[in-house]
């Protein structure tokens, strides 16, 4: 454990020296409190419309309708926004010839994979968390469904790694960072999209093709839904991608 912890530290160090967390975490939060924003008036809106009718409706929530949106839109942006985070994890490790003397260390190629993945997981972790005062800020004024929010997250962070593990591996194959951050887009696009079974020959194909979705899962969780089978899979896809990227550094070791 102590091999990763002295990974871990030294990538943590480059992310708060690295200027492009602080770029990533504000044009996130940008473009969700406009998203936020807008649910806002719209759910207040459709309240008074609907006050004026005398017709309750159990579904009409806050959590559902203004939250359920939000957590949907964190996932399609950090879609785009992960591979940022880390496109540099390895790829300037090469660029900058230092990979050599990392992989000549008597640091474990383990160590030295996951350290970087876990650091990476944490900056994530933490955008993702500092988005709390938006349902603290809809609790104060109505009543949200804290159960769901859990889960939500729960999602959130999953689905984050997976992406994340993704991001390392195309990391792994390039030494150019850009070239890493178009590969893991490419990559997450395609396992995000592919659920809708578009141009899929027959029923069959289409079932197939949503079991290997990472969206379904995740749409599963931000609805309130805790599937064990959800949990197995975002996390067995993360395992896959950190298994591919370190048979790639073995490789490249040899």
């Amino acid at each position: 454990m102590l091999p990763i912890f002295y990974v871990f530290r030294k990538e943590l160090r480059q992310f708060i020296y690295s200027p492009v967390a602080y770029i990533v975490a504000g044009v996130f939060h940008a473009i969700l409190g406009y998203f936020f924003y807008n649910s806002l008036i719209s759910y207040a809106r459709r309240v008074v419309e609907m006050s004026g009718t005398g017709i309750p409706d159990s579904a009409f929530t806050p959590t559902i309708v203004v939250l359920h949106g939000l957590f949907n839109s964190m996932g399609t942006v950090f879609l785009l926004l992960t591979p940022l985070i880390t496109m540099r994890l390895v790829a300037e490790e090469k660029r900058a010839r230092t990979m050599e003397m990392l992989m000549t260390s008597p640091l474990p190629m383990y160590s030295i994979l996951m350290g970087k993945y876990l650091a990476a997981l944490f900056v994530y972790s933490v955008i993702i968390l500092s988005t709390l005062y938006m349902p603290i800020a809809i609790d104060v004024l109505s009543a949200v469904n804290w159960t769901h929010v859990a889960v939500a997250y729960l999602g959130l962070f999953l689905m984050g790694a997976a992406m994340i593990s993704v991001g390392l591996f195309a990391s792994t194959v390039t030494e150019k960072q850009v070239v890493a951050a178009v590969l893991s887009i490419g990559i997450l696009v395609i396992f995000w999209f592919v659920g809708g079974g578009i141009g899929a020959a027959s029923q069959r194909a289409t079932d197939f093709m949503r079991e290997v979705s990472l969206y379904m899962p995740f749409y599963h969780m931000i609805s309130g839904l805790l599937d064990l089978r959800d949990i197995v899979f975002l996390i067995s896809y993360s395992v896959v991608m950190l298994f591919l990227s370190h048979r790639v550094m073995e490789a490249s070791r040899w």
